[in-house]
């Protein structure tokens, strides 16, 4: 592909398809936590590989602006927009959760606290610094991935030239399952234990960076992918392709270990994700999935059109309060209505998912509308203030 640069994109434009996407990925990862999907986890992929286009996307529509700002001041507003778009929200949910913690009495979940304000929460969930229960913050180690990420990308992307960030993000993506063999090498170091380097591998920040940098790639060369559709077909195929090689090779391996009807399918995109290298190439694998639907996106397909019908868009828009809600929602069910021992069966299992998906999108579109449009409104006016580089637009 060729650089995109030379043709920019409305500033303020944002793809009502993406948010189609965030809406899909929330609920699927609602639905994993409420023991229908076991593949549900892969919508937090789902989300890095958005989160990844759009900021950059917002990174190349504010090029032209470019020469009114340093990059050291454009890296300044990105921190800036990013503070504002995720902090607030996120300092609400965790005294939220802790007040309840403490009225629960389980106050040792608390000390999480330390680990979830420095955005460190991954490490914690993987190393156990020390031994707290994670309640409603369990998810939470994602944010932490994505934090991480946004400190170290914007550096590559604003104070490289743009064919070396291209060739650098690239070499990135192409190195991930290296980058996981290496990983999963240093954990097994550590701890023989398979799962505990399986989590390693799949918590860890850089081991997923290539999830984001493949959105980058997407959103640097946007304008190119709408105008050769056909690109984006064989891209799409392509990846269907290594998908069915990646569960064709596993279901074998499954057989052959004497794994007999539907479970010949299990341990390959849900369940026990170790094993015959399993951890480093699956993700390369599920990230070149995802990726091609963002592209399909970009063409607005007539099979896509569901996820711009407004009420989809607005579930969208309000997913990151949806994504830190579920947890606390789950939490609360579990601890005052449920009883811990109780087996759900599938009736009841629907119905949680509906309660839950219910009560998180009710209480995500409150603070989304009272709490963090405020916020995000009085920010953007700071940030116009002070130069060209402000309005958070479609990097929220």
């Amino acid at each position: 592909m060729t650089s995109a640069r030379a043709v920019p994109l409305p500033a303020d434009r944002r793809l009502d398809e993406i948010d189609g996407l965030r809406a899909l990925a929330m609920t699927m990862v609602i639905a994993q936590h409420c023991g229908l999907a076991p593949f549900g986890w892969t919508g937090v992929w789902l989300f890095y590989c958005i989160s990844g286009f759009v900021i950059t996307r917002r990174l190349v529509q504010d090029d032209p602006a470019a020469g009114k700002g340093s990059g050291g001041s454009r890296y300044l507003a990105f921190v800036y927009r990013r503070f504002f778009r995720i902090v607030p929200v996120y300092l609400l949910y965790l005294c939220l959760g802790s007040s309840l913690l403490l009225l629960a009495g389980q106050t040792e979940t608390t000390r999480n606290i330390p680990f979830l304000l420095t955005f460190t929460f991954n490490w914690q969930a993987i190393f156990r610094f020390w031994p707290a229960p994670d309640g409603p913050f369990g998810p939470l180690w994602t944010l932490s991935v994505e934090e991480q990420f946004y400190l170290v990308f914007p550096l590559l992307f604003l104070f490289l030239p743009r064919r070396r960030f291209l060739a650098v993000a690239t070499a990135l993506v192409v190195a991930g399952p290296l980058i996981r063999l290496l990983t999963s090498g240093a954990l097994y170091g550590i701890s023989p234990d398979p799962g505990f380097v399986a989590f390693g591998v799949y918590a860890s920040s850089f081991t997923q960076f290539d999830a984001f940098l493949m959105g980058a790639l997407v959103a640097c060369h946007e304008p190119w992918l709408r105008a050769h559709p056909q690109a984006v077909r064989r891209f799409s195929a392509a990846a269907a392709m290594a998908m069915l090689a990646y569960v064709a090779t596993y279901a074998l391996i499954n057989a052959a270990k004497g794994a007999e009807g539907i479970d010949i399918l299990r341990n390959i995109v849900s369940g026990i994700l170790w094993g015959q290298g399993r951890e480093v190439v699956l993700y390369s694998v599920l990230d070149l999935v995802w990726i091609s639907v963002i592209m399909w996106t970009l063409a607005r397909p007539r099979q896509l059109r569901l996820l711009a019908w407004p009420p989809v868009v607005l579930v969208g828009r309000i997913s990151y309060g949806g994504y830190l809600y579920h947890a606390l929602v789950l939490w609360v069910l579990f601890t005052a209505v449920i009883p811990a021992e109780t087996g759900l069966g599938l009736s009841s299992r629907l119905l949680l998912f509906a309660v839950v998906w219910c009560a998180t999108v009710t209480l995500a579109g409150l603070t989304y509308h009272w709490f963090e449009m405020p916020i995000m409104g009085w920010a953007n006016r700071r940030l116009r203030q002070r130069g060209p580089l402000g309005r958070m637009g479609d990097a929220a």
